[in-house]
Order: structure tokens, then C-alpha cells, then sequence
């Protein structure tokens, strides 16, 4: 094992600001692969930002390089209390705060289970709770904007995306991520780097957004003045062309 190009690719992340890295680099470099991800979580202020951290191996020199990492920025989302269909969003959210959701989305591992024990399955019977609090949330338009809200933002990144419905859109309208890579004799870009460059860009992707919407309202507009114009043309033909008939014949 190369620990000296460990301790190197430590001081790296470190500079970058990836902090405590080393112990992590080791436990996934002692299985010698060929290349390697590492997770990493930093918060900025009440933003959190995701990194994917891609490692090759250099089979000639024996040693690891960091080649590139994705950043993904999501925006802290504000606490949502309404009453909808006769639930309390902010309950719910209470509710889902307190369930396990990595452990609820784990269909493989296994327990045993004393039936006459409430507790055994007292977790299950919250989640059964939280979800058709969910589903009565998504009967009306608003609610299925807050569902959404609510799966992505304490659902993101789990398995089994299928029973997560269509939160996709929000996601988009809320996340942004970049790839950037690290180049031989160069330093890279940093943690505060890589957040300031995605923040700009979730501003600039939100006034497009804008921007699309107002010329999608203007269109509109211009469309329903153009069929009230249409309209009124054609009514004025119809009625000019009643009156020369009836003026055709009595002169008759």
C-alpha cells in the first residue's frame, strides 16, 4: 500500500476542503480497484452541497489521482404549514422527520418480528401513516405540489425512485450539479469555488425560468387577443352581409 500517496491525496481534499478524508481514502484504497467514488456532504450555511469524488488508479506508478468531482447544490426548502384535504402539512413533515427513510427503503436486510409486541412494527405502522397522509395530500393540485415537496426533500438519493411518483420537475427547479476536473500540476477548484459557481447558476437557471414563463403568459395574451379579433371581424362580415340581403330586396 502507497501510504505516502495517500497522505497526499489527503492533504489535496483537505486544501480543497474536504475535511478528515484520509481514513476514508484508506479503507477504499486497501481493496486495490481500479478507480473509486467518494461521497462527501459539506453544508453551507442552510444549503447543503453533495460531491462525487472519482479516484483512478495508476497501475504504472502504483498511486491514485483524483480525476474529477460532481457537485450537486440543494436549497434549503422553507417549512411548509397548511391544512390541506384535511391534513397539516406541518405534522406530516413532524412525521417524516422522525422516520429512518434509508432504513424504511431497505428491502433486503432482515428481523425477526415478536407479533405480540406492538413495537416490532410500531415504525412500519408511521410510515403506513405518513403515506396515506401523502396520498390524501396528492387528491388536489396544491397538495400534490407539497407532496412532491416533501418526497424530495426527505426521499432524495434513496432506491426504489418508482414509488416516489413525479417529483422530477421540482427537483430540476430546485437542484443544480457540475462536473469539474482536476488536471496534472493544477489545484482545482475548491469546495467555497465549486458553491459559489453553482449558486450562480440555480439563479440563473431560476430567471430563465422566469423568463419562459412570462413569454408563455404573453403568448397567450396575444393568442386569445388575436381570437377576439378574429371573432369580432367575422361578426361584422356576417351582420354586413345580412343588411345588403335585406336591402337587396326590398328594392325588389
Amino acid at each position: 500500500m502507497n501510504i505516502e500517496n495517500i497522505m497526499e491525496l489527503a492533504k489535496q481534499l483537505q486544501s480543497l476542503g474536504f475535511e478528515n478524508a484520509g481514513y476514508l481514502l484508506l479503507k477504499r484504497i486497501c481493496f486495490k480497484p481500479d478507480h473509486f467514488l467518494l461521497s462527501q456532504k459539506v453544508e453551507k450555511g442552510k444549503d447543503q452541497v453533495t460531491f462525487q469524488l472519482f479516484f483512478e488508479k495508476d497501475n504504472t506508478q502504483n498511486t491514485y489521482t483524483l480525476s474529477y468531482y460532481d457537485a450537486l447544490l440543494q436549497k434549503e426548502r422553507a417549512a411548509i404549514d397548511l391544512s390541506i384535504n384535511g391534513i397539516n402539512t406541518s405534522n406530516l413533515e413532524k412525521s417524516m422527520i422522525g422516520i429512518d427513510w434509508k432504513s424504511a427503503f431497505d428491502f433486503v436486510s432482515k428481523k425477526q418480528l415478536n407479533w405480540d409486541e406492538e413495537a416490532s412494527w410500531k415504525n412500519e405502522q408511521n410510515i403506513e401513516s405518513v403515506i396515506e397522509g401523502l396520498l390524501e395530500l396528492e387528491k388536489s393540485e396544491d397538495g400534490k405540489a407539497v407532496a412532491a415537496e416533501f418526497k424530495l426533500k426527505h426521499w432524495n438519493g434513496l432506491p426504489y425512485q418508482e414509488l416516489f411518483g413525479t417529483i422530477n420537475l421540482l427537483k430540476n427547479k430546485s437542484e443544480v450539479s457540475q462536473r469539474f476536473y482536476f488536471f496534472e500540476g493544477q489545484v482545482g477548484i475548491s469546495v467555497d469555488e465549486a458553491y459559489r459557481f453553482l449558486q450562480n447558476r440555480l439563479l440563473e437557471k431560476q430567471m430563465q425560468a422566469k423568463r419562459k414563463q412570462t413569454d408563455t403568459e404573453k403568448i397567450k395574451e396575444a393568442e386569445n387577443d388575436s381570437e377576439g379579433s378574429n371573432g369580432s371581424g367575422l361578426l361584422k362580415k356576417k351582420h354586413s352581409g345580412k343588411f345588403k340581403t335585406v336591402r337587396r330586396n326590398i328594392s325588389t
